[in-house]
């Protein structure tokens, strides 16, 4: 049987590679964190906004998942419940941060999820039916692994590029998930959960399939984003017709 500390280097193993495929292969994806790209301010600020979508949306799958963990494993469904009151309120640090950008809550909560959006939650409600609550449990382990691991060298290369002031928000969501140990405390939920499903393969294969569904959702941020100005700058102008020749030579 699988120990926790194996499960743990199985998990990173596999997120590391995953997470470097996306930095790597996706447009743009890597210049959050990478210098090597002036940061794009579209870019950025419709990224943080789909972190707020996220949020929201996956806040109903983390409820339906604790109904589930009620049943399946009483005392994790503490840790659960815990967990989930926190995240509830961290779309308004993000908000904070893009106050900052100009951008009112209007704004944020008129602006529609990406299509990319709506496919994780799809998959995520469909994926609990099959496994039950270590769904949400791998999806908070993937965000969870990313504010560990990742999310400090974004906020980092955003101060640089805007201010302080404009990443305050973001700045305490990394702070709260380190001194909660958030990633600590899924991955001794996701151990329990594992051990009683008996099937590793489960948490496996979810893991792989956000990856993928993450990997299109920053794909579509390039599209609609830098992407579309891109498209739009090489887009060919139209002939001038007769009558328009005709009213600059008179």
């Amino acid at each position: 049987m699988t120990t926790r500390s194996e499960l743990e280097q199985r998990i990173d193993s596999l997120l590391a590679g995953e997470v470097d495929r996306i930095l790597t292969t996706v447009p743009y994806a890597g210049h959050l964190i990478s210098e090597e790209q002036a940061l794009d301010d579209e870019y950025y600020i419709r990224h943080r906004i789909e972190t707020i979508k996220r949020i929201i949306l996956t806040a109903r799958i983390d409820a339906l998942a604790l109904a589930r963990m009620i049943e399946e494993d009483y005392e994790s469904s503490r840790l659960w419940g815990r967990y989930t009151a926190d995240e509830l309120n961290h779309d308004l640090l993000f908000r904070r941060d893009l106050h900052q950008h100009g951008c009112s809550n209007e704004t944020i909560d008129g602006t529609p999820p990406l299509a990319a959006t709506r496919n994780l939650i799809i998959y995520l409600s469909r994926r609990l039916e099959e496994i039950g609550s270590l769904t949400a449990v791998a999806y908070s382990l993937f965000v969870e692994w990313n504010s560990d691991r990742v999310s400090a060298r974004v906020v980092n290369r955003a101060e640089r590029h805007y201010s302080a002031k404009h990443v305050l928000g973001a700045r305490s969501h990394v702070h709260f998930d380190k001194n909660a140990n958030h990633y600590a405390m899924i991955l001794d939920i996701t151990d329990k959960l594992v051990g009683r499903l008996k099937d590793e393969n489960a948490l496996f294969d979810t893991l792989k399939e956000l990856a993928s569904l993450f990997c299109a959702y920053f794909q579509e941020l390039h599209d609609v984003t830098i992407g579309q100005r891109a498209e739009a700058f090489s887009s060919p102008q139209p002939a001038p017709s007769e009558r328009d020749l005709h009213a600059v030579q008179s």
